[in-house]
């Protein structure tokens, strides 16, 4: 499923050096495919129009077609998020290209070839399926970790735990019971944050190991 669509005043060039490889590719397969397309797929290289944006925990969101296909490098982040800042409303971007290494599908964000070898993954990709039933011992990740999300609410988004920096469920309940325009007040990462249910902020969670995205709407 891809993002919901928002408006955007401008855009503004990343300034990313000689680039880099988008980390999380594990993870992201499902989203990188959703976002590539079946007319992409015969191509050994894909243009990449890549957008940046600022998540938890100093990281920086790489969105691809509406849809997050992965995360900034630890090491190439800090440089970043100044200039997400300084973008305001505008849409930090950056070019890129998809191509397959080692059986997976990796985004390269930078102008010319890649170079390198990709980051090690810090999240482990999400279980192999029959008819939607996980397969046991198809994956590691732990059972008692708390579920991750990306919440976006219009340009900002935020990378968030359940039940740790943010209680999912009291908030999908308290924007399906709000009137389109309310304005809810809720905690995120400890710090008050205030969402506007107009059209042209959705409010949308994300898992980011399958890029699956959950809108949420007012009554």
């Amino acid at each position: 499923m891809r993002l919901f669509d928002r408006w955007r005043s401008a855009e503004v060039p990343a300034d990313i050096g000689p680039g880099f490889w988008v980390a999380e590719a594990g993870a992201m397969q499902r989203a990188i495919g959703t976002a590539l397309g079946g007319a992409d797929r015969s191509r050994s290289v894909v243009a990449a129009h890549l957008e940046l944006s600022a998540g938890a925990e100093g990281r920086v969101v790489v969105v691809w077609r509406n849809v997050i296909v992965g995360f900034v490098p630890p090491d190439h982040a800090p440089p970043l998020l100044p200039q997400i800042e300084a973008a305001g409303r505008a849409t930090v971007v950056a070019p890129g290209r998809v191509v397959e290494r080692d059986g997976q599908l990796r985004i390269w964000a930078g102008e010319g070839e890649p170079t390198g070898r990709p980051p090690t993954d810090e999240l482990s990709p999400p279980p192999a399926t029959i008819f939607g039933i996980a397969l046991r011992g198809s994956s590691q990740r732990e059972t008692t970790t708390a579920r991750r999300y990306v919440l976006a609410v219009g340009s900002q988004s935020w990378e968030v735990r359940d039940g740790a920096d943010l209680d999912v469920a009291l908030l999908r309940r308290r924007v399906a019971e709000a009137e389109p325009g309310a304005v809810l007040h809720v905690r995120v990462w400890g710090e008050p944050v205030a969402i506007d249910l107009t059209v042209d902020s959705p409010v949308t969670l994300t898992d980011p190991a399958t890029g699956e995205v959950e809108v949420l709407h007012p009554r």
